[in-house]
């Protein structure tokens, strides 16, 4: 398998209901994609003032479709992120009402332009410090919005091994209403069949496979739930992989506690030296930043040193 560009996405979208089209997710992605570059490369002191301008080459257009749709679709795309309403409540009280996209520019044989409003800049760098770890070459590649959530609920749930939805429940995180065998035929399979595709071409290192739970009157009863099972690559390609974005993961999160100059950043990685321990830490801290415990916390140093210590044998001197 070749390496593949990781971004990240916090896992309060991943669980958010909605209905987006395919290309605007995609969209969306590039833009998470964008931001987390410049994260990465050190943000300047006017990023948040200025609109960001992401363009997306004609070859990278190609690999997400085949039938070459993609001056409708994405001009689509663009219209519609243009006319959605975001809206944002700042802790302070304050607001902000906007569209995503301020507008876009397709050129054929050249590539896509568009303009992501900076109004919406600070939130997707806030998105960039709550994740989970996405492949945007599969996200770029999944052709239905259904294999879409479900990738996205595979990498969220990963660690765990598997996640469980009711009937109701997707149907509702998904903006969709249809009888439950069409749900299990043309949203669930569809989007199994899809990533396990993806998996045995290597292109993606996971897939789902679902069991289902029944009960009531009538034979076997009606479908009262599905638990989907994660299955993910034992290979050692896949196994060095992961270690290297749990040591990346923990850095960049210890950096952020600790500040990057901070004695206590060296003393917390000699403490976290083997594999298996950067392992259960990475988990640790992600679940404190998913579940909000880390941003309720007034002192986030003494918090996290405190676990290192009790839980992972960091000096207490």
């Amino acid at each position: 398998m070749t390496q593949l560009e990781t971004f990240k996405q916090t896992n309060a979208i991943t669980g958010a209901r909605y209905d987006y089209t395919t290309t605007e997710k995609r969209l969306i992605y590039l833009s998470l994609i964008e931001v987390m570059k410049t994260v990465q490369n050190g943000i300047a002191d006017d990023f948040f003032k200025r609109e960001l301008i992401l363009f997306i080459p004609e070859s990278q257009l190609k690999k997400s479709d085949e039938h070459d749709h993609r001056y409708r679709d994405y001009r689509k795309a663009v219209v519609s992120l243009r006319k959605k309403d975001f809206s944002i409540d700042a802790p302070d009280g304050g607001w902000i009402e906007t569209g995503f996209v301020n507008g876009g520019q397709y050129i054929k044989g050249k590539g896509l332009e568009v303009s992501i409003s900076k109004y919406v800049l600070p939130y997707l760098y806030e998105l960039t410090k709550r994740f989970t770890v996405l492949d945007a070459t599969v996200v770029m590649t999944l052709t239905s919005k259904f294999s879409q959530r479900f990738y996205e609920w595979c990498c969220q749930w990963r660690s765990v091994g598997r996640f469980e939805y009711n009937p109701d429940s997707l149907k509702e995180v998904l903006c969709i209403k249809l009888p439950v065998g069409q749900l299990k035929r043309d949203v669930i399979e569809v989007a199994q069949a899809e990533l396990m595709d993806m998996y045995e071409e290597g292109i993606s290192d996971l897939y789902f496979t679902y069991s289902e739970e029944r009960g009531g009157r009538g034979r076997g009863g009606s479908v009262k739930g599905w638990v989907f099972k994660i299955h993910t690559k034992k290979k050692e390609v896949a196994q060095e992989r992961a270690k290297n974005e749990d040591v990346v993961f923990v850095m960049r999160f210890l950096g952020q506690i600790f500040g990057k100059d901070s004695p206590l950043l060296d003393q917390a990685l000699e403490a976290l030296k083997t594999h298996e321990n950067v392992k259960l830490f990475a988990e640790r801290a992600d679940e404190l930043q998913t579940s909000g415990k880390l941003d309720q916390t007034k002192n986030k140093p003494g918090y996290i040193r405190s676990i290192l210590q009790k839980e992972f044998g960091l000096d207490k001197k």
